[in-house]
């Protein structure tokens, strides 16, 4: 199994590089996309710099914090959406029965879908993810130890598998049902809304459903415990260290959910 799993990311691997390629040889559209990606995703920040102007604190969290917190989110983020960006065009391409063509040929079919095509705007989201947590670097007093680090790291890529599992279990039910864009949408807002801020902001009923969803793993609970700010996780400590685990256990559950559906696919017009 191991060396299907290696087999499969060899491939996977090569297929991106080529996809990537077919974009990058229509220069203007290529520049033009991640542009769209970065104006996009950094109205977002604007705004946060907006509020920040008017007054100190948001929840006792200075505009450092903020940005630093919200700089993690958008490289989970990154992180997922850049090698699996086309899966927004599922919904599509099984109403039109164009999926059918990844059923006939000896590799996954999640494979070849989202390495099919390659959507550039996605490099826009990590270029904002990587330009506003380095900006945050600059604002936080705080220590980053190696323990920190690594700590930042396993956060990084568990809030990536978080947000990105959630994203293909939704997808996954367009195989049956042609169309879970609201769905996607409605995860996708949720993310980057109520994700990007401290959590104590919110009511406590809405802190618990952002835990339980579970968006407080992506970049609250790594946030406050790299900054030092314990003492406000409304969770026991330990909790706020699973943000991998959680990850790999969406993970592993999103891939069930994407082959069970897969079993009951049947081509438009059937």
């Amino acid at each position: 199994m191991v060396e299907e799993l290696v087999r499969s990311a060899r491939i996977a691997w090569t297929l991106e590089r080529a996809a990537v390629r077919a974009q990058v040889q229509y220069r203007a559209n290529f520049l033009s996309m991640i542009v769209l990606g970065i104006v996009y995703q950094g109205s977002g920040f604007a705004f946060v710099l907006v509020v920040m102007h008017n007054v100190d604190l948001i929840a006792g969290w200075p505009l450092g914090d903020i940005a630093f917190l919200y700089g993690l989110r958008m490289l989970a983020h990154a992180l997922w959406i850049v090698p699996l960006s086309h899966l927004w065009m599922l919904d599509q391409m099984a109403r039109e029965a164009e999926f059918d063509r990844y059923l006939l040929r000896p590799l996954s079919p999640f494979v070849q879908f989202v390495t099919s095509k390659f959507q550039m705007n996605a490099l826009g989201d990590a270029c904002v993810a990587v330009l506003i947590l380095g900006y945050s670097l600059t604002l936080v007093d705080a220590d980053f130890d190696l323990w920190t680090l690594l700590l930042l790291g396993a956060a990084v890529i568990g809030g990536a598998l978080i947000e990105g599992s959630i994203q293909v279990a939704a997808a996954a039910f367009a195989i049956r049902t042609l169309n879970t864009m609201s769905l996607r949408m409605l995860a996708d807002l949720v993310f980057s809304v109520a994700g990007s801020y401290p959590m104590i902001i919110f009511p406590k009923l809405m802190r618990v459903t952002l835990t339980v969803l579970p968006v407080s793993f992506v970049a609250y609970f790594p946030a406050a415990l790299a900054l030092g700010r314990q003492d406000e996780l409304f969770v026991p400590l330990w909790v706020a260290h699973l943000t991998l685990p959680v990850g790999v256990v969406l993970f592993l559950a999103a891939g069930a959910v994407w082959r069970s559906q897969l079993r009951h696919y049947q081509s438009a017009g059937n």
